[in-house]
């Protein structure tokens, strides 16, 4: 018996209806699941720590003691309001120029000006680390906390590869933009030596004789292995809002 075509017509025009309003209700399910699924949700599996959490932690830190409060220090962030000085590190990064030539004479221009002996700034002082440097003697502590990190290293220069005068020429610009945007904690990077003609640190003994007759220096000390041990001075500077 043939099926008339009419038939047939009307036959996949109600498969395809039947087929559309089965797609659309899935759809409606599907948006609606999550709001289902939160409001019904356990509240427990959705707490940050649970019961067990928080007693794992207990147990864990049972044993320990507060320290002392001489060495306790609180860790301050850099201060990124500072639009200024964050605005003209990122102008230095894209290769603007940092200094204005037009400004007296820097730290390493000037040493020759200056009339400190170098002999009594560098002698060796028992109350001191090893390779550790102080401006004033009553501010030994300095290098205390310098070491326990209370002062960030906010700048840091590397010279490695670096001949004396471009070392100098180095040195300079960046010891000038520190102090022009009071960064007071810096790290100076001067290898030791290894990849010298001589075998020697000459790099490292010019690095050490600019940072001593500079006024604006404060302290320094070798770095902490970490960040280069005998191979990198941490250095303190004196900015305007430390006097």
């Amino acid at each position: 018996m043939i099926t008339p075509i009419k038939g047939k017509l009307e036959d996949l025009r109600q498969l395809q209806k039947s087929k559309v309003r089965e797609e659309t209700r899935r759809a409606k399910a599907q948006q609606a699941a999550p709001r289902h699924n939160k409001t019904t949700a356990d509240p427990a599996a959705s707490a940050v720590f649970t019961p067990e959490d928080i007693a794992l932690f207990r147990q864990t830190v049972r044993s320990v003691t507060p320290l002392p409060e001489a060495n306790r220090y609180a860790r301050q962030a850099l201060d990124y309001g500072n639009n200024e000085y964050f605005r003209a590190k990122r102008a230095q990064a894209e290769g603007a120029p940092s200094i204005d030539r037009h400004k007296p004479a820097t730290p390493v221009r000037a040493r020759e000006q200056k009339r400190t002996s170098l002999a009594d700034k560098g002698r060796r002082r028992p109350d001191l680390p090893e390779g550790a440097y102080v401006q004033r003697a009553d501010s030994v502590d300095l290098i205390k906390k310098l070491l326990s990190g209370q002062w960030p290293v906010a700048a840091t220069l590397d010279l490695h590869g670096a001949n004396s005068d471009q070392a100098a020429e180095r040195f300079d610009r960046f010891i000038h933009s520190c102090l022009a945007h009071r960064v007071r904690c810096i790290c100076i990077v001067h290898g030791k030596g290894y990849g010298s003609a001589q075998g020697t640190a000459v790099l490292k003994e010019q690095v050490l004789a600019w940072l001593k007759n500079m006024d604006a220096v404060l302290a320094f000390s070798p770095a902490p292995e970490n960040m280069g041990g005998a191979g990198a001075q941490i250095v303190l500077l004196k900015t305007p809002a430390s006097d």
